[in-house]
Protein backbone atom coordinates (compact mmCIF):
# COMPACT_ATOMS: atom_id res chain seq x y z
CA UNK A 1 0.00 0.00 0.00
CA UNK A 2 1.68 3.38 -1.09
CA UNK A 3 0.26 7.22 -1.17
CA UNK A 4 1.61 9.84 -3.48
CA UNK A 5 1.13 13.34 -1.99
CA UNK A 6 2.25 16.80 -3.28
CA UNK A 7 2.89 18.86 -0.88
CA UNK A 8 1.28 21.83 -2.95
CA UNK A 9 -2.08 20.11 -2.86
CA UNK A 10 -4.30 22.39 -0.27
CA UNK A 11 -4.45 20.59 3.00
CA UNK A 12 -1.27 18.29 2.19
CA UNK A 13 -0.35 17.97 5.73
CA UNK A 14 -3.76 16.89 6.50
CA UNK A 15 -4.25 14.04 3.30
CA UNK A 16 -0.44 13.19 4.73
CA UNK A 17 -1.57 12.63 8.30
CA UNK A 18 -4.80 11.15 7.34
CA UNK A 19 -2.89 8.48 5.32
CA UNK A 20 0.08 8.28 7.61
CA UNK A 21 -2.41 7.39 10.43
CA UNK A 22 -4.32 4.66 8.58
CA UNK A 23 -0.87 3.00 7.91
CA UNK A 24 0.50 3.06 11.23
CA UNK A 25 -3.50 1.53 12.25
CA UNK A 26 -3.20 -0.91 9.90
CA UNK A 27 0.45 -2.21 10.35
CA UNK A 28 1.58 -1.60 14.14
CA UNK A 29 -0.92 -4.13 15.65
CA UNK A 30 1.49 -4.79 18.09
CA UNK A 31 0.84 -1.00 19.40
CA UNK A 32 4.73 -0.70 19.26
CA UNK A 33 6.26 2.85 20.16
CA UNK A 34 6.43 4.72 16.67
CA UNK A 35 10.34 5.43 16.08
CA UNK A 36 11.09 8.09 13.45
CA UNK A 37 14.49 7.08 11.67
CA UNK A 38 15.59 10.15 9.46
CA UNK A 39 18.36 9.40 6.78
CA UNK A 40 20.54 11.72 5.03
CA UNK A 41 23.34 14.46 5.57
CA UNK A 42 23.47 18.19 5.65
CA UNK A 43 26.04 18.38 3.45
CA UNK A 44 23.80 18.15 0.35
CA UNK A 45 20.56 20.16 0.19
CA UNK A 46 18.59 17.51 -1.17
CA UNK A 47 19.81 14.92 0.85
CA UNK A 48 19.29 16.91 4.18
CA UNK A 49 15.59 16.29 3.67
CA UNK A 50 16.17 13.41 6.52
CA UNK A 51 17.95 15.73 8.73
CA UNK A 52 15.52 18.73 9.10
CA UNK A 53 12.58 16.78 9.80
CA UNK A 54 14.36 14.75 12.35
CA UNK A 55 15.46 18.25 13.92
CA UNK A 56 11.98 19.54 13.76
CA UNK A 57 10.38 16.41 15.44
CA UNK A 58 12.91 15.84 17.97
CA UNK A 59 11.51 19.17 19.92
CA UNK A 60 8.22 17.70 20.28
CA UNK A 61 9.33 13.58 20.45
CA UNK A 62 12.40 13.39 22.37
CA UNK A 63 13.62 9.98 22.52
CA UNK A 64 11.37 8.75 19.69
CA UNK A 65 13.56 10.82 17.11
CA UNK A 66 17.27 9.77 15.59
CA UNK A 67 18.57 11.33 13.01
CA UNK A 68 19.10 15.50 13.31
CA UNK A 69 21.07 18.17 11.83
CA UNK A 70 23.55 17.74 14.56
CA UNK A 71 23.59 13.98 14.74
CA UNK A 72 22.66 13.21 11.18
CA UNK A 73 22.41 9.80 10.22
CA UNK A 74 23.97 8.77 7.11
CA UNK A 75 25.50 6.26 5.15
CA UNK A 76 29.08 6.25 7.19
CA UNK A 77 27.00 5.51 10.26
CA UNK A 78 23.85 3.94 9.38
CA UNK A 79 24.55 0.59 10.52
CA UNK A 80 26.39 1.73 13.92
CA UNK A 81 22.94 3.97 14.83
CA UNK A 82 20.86 1.46 14.08
CA UNK A 83 22.15 -0.98 16.04
CA UNK A 84 22.01 1.93 18.72
CA UNK A 85 18.53 2.99 18.25
CA UNK A 86 17.57 -0.89 18.09
CA UNK A 87 19.04 -1.63 21.68
CA UNK A 88 17.29 1.60 23.18
CA UNK A 89 14.11 0.15 21.94
CA UNK A 90 12.08 -2.68 22.50
CA UNK A 91 9.95 -3.55 19.40
CA UNK A 92 9.06 -0.20 17.94
CA UNK A 93 7.12 0.60 15.06
CA UNK A 94 9.71 2.21 12.71
CA UNK A 95 9.04 4.99 10.58
CA UNK A 96 11.93 5.86 7.90
CA UNK A 97 12.16 8.86 6.36
CA UNK A 98 14.54 10.14 3.97
CA UNK A 99 14.98 11.56 0.39
CA UNK A 100 14.78 9.38 -2.55
CA UNK A 101 15.55 10.09 -6.25
CA UNK A 102 12.63 9.21 -9.17
CA UNK A 103 12.17 10.52 -12.06
CA UNK A 104 10.48 13.62 -13.66
CA UNK A 105 7.15 12.29 -12.76
CA UNK A 106 7.12 11.35 -9.56
CA UNK A 107 9.75 14.29 -8.82
CA UNK A 108 8.11 17.02 -6.16
CA UNK A 109 6.00 13.87 -4.81
CA UNK A 110 5.99 12.51 -0.89
CA UNK A 111 5.57 9.04 -1.13
CA UNK A 112 4.30 6.99 2.27
CA UNK A 113 4.57 3.40 2.18
CA UNK A 114 4.03 0.45 3.76
CA UNK A 115 7.35 -1.71 4.63
CA UNK A 116 10.62 -0.96 4.77
CA UNK A 117 12.98 1.52 3.38
CA UNK A 118 16.20 0.89 1.33
CA UNK A 119 18.21 3.88 1.96
CA UNK A 120 21.11 5.27 -0.41
CA UNK A 121 19.82 2.61 -3.75
CA UNK A 122 18.97 5.50 -5.61
CA UNK A 123 22.57 6.25 -5.78
CA UNK A 124 24.04 2.94 -5.51
CA UNK A 125 24.61 2.57 -1.67
CA UNK A 126 23.68 -0.64 -0.69
CA UNK A 127 22.99 -0.86 2.96
CA UNK A 128 20.12 -2.99 4.90
CA UNK A 129 16.43 -1.83 4.81
CA UNK A 130 14.63 -0.38 7.62
CA UNK A 131 11.45 0.69 9.09
CA UNK A 132 7.66 -1.08 9.45
CA UNK A 133 6.69 2.66 7.23
CA UNK A 134 8.86 4.59 4.94
CA UNK A 135 8.01 8.12 4.13
CA UNK A 136 10.16 9.79 1.09
CA UNK A 137 10.27 13.30 -0.17
CA UNK A 138 11.32 12.38 -4.33
CA UNK A 139 13.65 14.66 -5.71
CA UNK A 140 14.90 14.04 -9.31
CA UNK A 141 17.86 16.14 -8.83
CA UNK A 142 19.34 16.38 -5.19
CA UNK A 143 22.11 18.50 -6.35
CA UNK A 144 19.74 21.22 -8.30
CA UNK A 145 19.42 24.88 -6.81
CA UNK A 146 15.68 24.17 -6.55
CA UNK A 147 16.15 21.29 -4.20
CA UNK A 148 16.64 23.48 -1.43
CA UNK A 149 13.03 25.10 -1.72
CA UNK A 150 11.45 21.48 -2.29
CA UNK A 151 13.31 20.10 0.50
CA UNK A 152 11.79 23.04 2.57
CA UNK A 153 8.15 22.01 1.67
CA UNK A 154 8.67 18.39 1.70
CA UNK A 155 9.63 19.39 5.17
CA UNK A 156 7.06 21.18 6.31
CA UNK A 157 4.31 19.18 5.12
CA UNK A 158 5.71 16.09 6.53
CA UNK A 159 6.24 17.74 10.42
CA UNK A 160 2.80 18.94 10.19
CA UNK A 161 1.36 15.73 9.26
CA UNK A 162 3.53 13.76 11.51
CA UNK A 163 2.65 16.18 14.57
CA UNK A 164 -0.73 15.51 13.99
CA UNK A 165 -0.71 12.45 15.29
CA UNK A 166 -0.23 13.75 18.49
CA UNK A 167 -3.05 15.77 19.83
CA UNK A 168 -0.75 17.70 22.35
CA UNK A 169 0.89 19.57 19.62
CA UNK A 170 -2.34 20.94 18.19
CA UNK A 171 -2.73 24.58 18.77
CA UNK A 172 -6.17 25.49 19.45
CA UNK A 173 -8.29 27.45 16.93
CA UNK A 174 -9.25 30.88 16.79
CA UNK A 175 -12.52 30.14 17.89
CA UNK A 176 -11.10 27.91 20.88
CA UNK A 177 -9.82 30.25 22.53
CA UNK A 178 -11.71 31.93 25.76
CA UNK A 179 -11.65 35.36 27.13
CA UNK A 180 -10.67 35.16 30.69
CA UNK A 181 -10.59 39.16 31.09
Amino acid sequence: MMYWIHPDYPDAASIFHSHLNRLIQMTNKKNGTPVYICIGTPAIIGDCLGPVIGTILSEYLPGQVYGTLDAPIHALNFNRSCREIKKQHQRPFIIAIDAALGNISQSGYILLKKGPLRPGKGVGKKLPPIGDLQITGVFQDIFDPKAGRQMAVFGKCISQGILKLYPAFQRPEQGDFVNIL
